[in-house]
């Protein structure tokens, strides 16, 4: 699925006043392409998942994925949403959390993974009849992570899914993710603080300006897949990302 974006801008009204979250941001995002957003805190990158999954409305500008509106994409179940908390439903069992978003979101028109296939793709098999309060938090977002694959979705947007886990963890479930985008080739949108980690995933990194944000560098990752984060050609990068970012803080 491509993504087009243009001339989005968005603003929240709050109490205290009117406060402008992002500003004239336009995009074009290839199909099957792993975009990869950075940005300081506060600089609408969030906000701009928000609005491509149709949780926001936007005030100007256009948004459209693959000629469909957000609203039209949600509600064919062609996005796939994963956040920092799986938000998985505590009284059911990793099998049935997973089962329950295509349960109550059939597909007949495409084929879904199985569910049992998509225990076994994260790891999860032995933890199926499992409760979400028994697992790590790394366990916890490999469910959270099956659940985004059950609708077999076009696009997955993402949003700093593995940000509260340790390092090792961390590192783990990204290679995992890179796997499974390199097997079911879906657009995703990937938010992140880690700039080391968009180097690793993404063909390509979008640093947003400070609020309100619009795009102010996009950097072509042309690495081959694996990639070394030791390799000499990685370094730079990861510094060239750094300073743009910086200047943005």
């Amino acid at each position: 699925m491509t993504i087009t974006i243009e001339g989005l801008s968005h603003t929240f009204t709050t109490p205290t006043g009117r406060v402008p979250a992002l500003r004239d941001v336009s995009l074009q995002i290839r199909q099957a392409e792993f975009v990869a957003i950075l940005g300081p805190s506060g600089c609408g990158k969030s906000t701009l998942l928000r609005l491509l999954a149709n949780l926001l409305r936007p005030m100007a500008g256009h948004i459209a994925l693959d000629g469909l509106t957000p609203a039209q994409a949600a509600a064919t179940k062609r996005i796939g949403w994963m956040a920092q908390h799986p938000a998985l439903l505590p009284w059911y069992t990793v099998r049935d959390n997973i089962a329950l978003a295509q349960r109550i979101n059939p597909q007949p028109q495409r084929a879904v993974p199985a569910v049992d296939d998509l225990l076994a793709l994260v790891g999860l098999s032995d933890f199926a009849s499992a409760y979400p309060f028994t697992l790590s938090g790394g366990m916890q977002q490999r469910a959270g992570l099956a659940r985004t694959l059950a609708l077999g979705a076009d696009v997955w947007l993402m949003d700093e899914p593995f940000a509260a886990l340790d390092e090792l963890t961390r590192e783990s479930l990204t290679l995992e993710l890179l796997r499974l985008w390199q097997t079911f080739r879906p657009t995703v949108l990937w938010v992140t603080h880690h700039i080391q980690e968009t180097v690793r995933l993404a063909d390509r990194v979008v640093v947003m300006s400070r609020r309100p944000g619009h795009v102010h560098t996009e950097k072509a990752i042309g690495l081959p897949r694996p990639r070394d984060d030791t390799a000499p050609d990685f370094q730079p990068l990861v510094r060239e990302l750094r300073v743009a970012l910086a200047a943005q803080s």
